[in-house]
């Protein structure tokens, strides 16, 4: 081959070349843009419903039906909380399943444990003898009422009514910005959870 020739060839394979490093990456936002979902799919590593944008819920709110340690309710104030709700009037089984859970996610989140807080959102209804049981298998845990207000808020912030066994999550900014089904794995809070913690200068 001629150097004529191989100087031609080189010129037709570095026009490849550039059209190439063109084409690919537009074909492959092309391709992206038809299927979104796997953008989506890897996006999502939170193992909870993430409300965007989070809602902010008033500290007085929680504080208009105090039920169980009322000088320590506050605590809840700067620091992340782990939210249990309870729409009967005693703890049932489930109730009691959940508490066990969150607690063991207290406990795992180690050096962090003092940046969390557990709430209790009773209902109006609750028995008083099951509630100081509560407070007795549980010093640190934080109880209060569920009032109307509160729970009309907290309802449109999950976008449903509240059931028992559902967990929320609160921020130090008092933002309700992550939900979790009744049932959910613990592992699955304690990982969201630990992210962000991780990645949070709050709180």
């Amino acid at each position: 081959m001629t150097s004529t020739n191989t100087k031609a060839w080189r010129n037709r394979l570095m026009v490849i070349s550039i059209a190439m490093i063109c084409i690919i990456p537009f074909s492959f936002a092309w391709y992206l843009a038809k299927n979104p979902h796997l953008i989506q799919d890897r996006q999502k590593t939170n193992k909870g419903h993430l409300i965007t944008p989070a809602r902010t819920i008033d500290y007085e709110l929680f504080f208009q039906t105090p039920v169980v340690g009322v000088e320590n309710l506050p605590e809840i104030k700067g620091h992340w909380v782990i939210v249990q709700i309870v729409n009967s009037p005693v703890c049932n089984e489930s109730c009691k399943l959940t508490l066990q859970q969150t607690e063991k996610v207290r406990l795992l989140m180690s050096k962090d444990i003092p940046r969390v807080r557990r709430l209790l959102l009773l209902s109006p209804e609750a028995v008083p003898d099951s509630t100081q049981e509560i407070a007795n298998l549980y010093p640190t845990l934080l109880m209060t009422g569920l009032s109307g207000d509160l729970r009309q808020r907290l309802e449109e912030a999950v976008g449903g009514p509240l059931r028992d066994g559902m967990v929320l999550l609160l921020d130090p900014m008092s933002n309700v910005m992550m939900w979790y089904e009744p049932g959910t794995d613990p592992y699955d809070i304690l990982r969201d959870m630990q992210r962000l913690l991780r990645i949070s200068q709050i709180g």
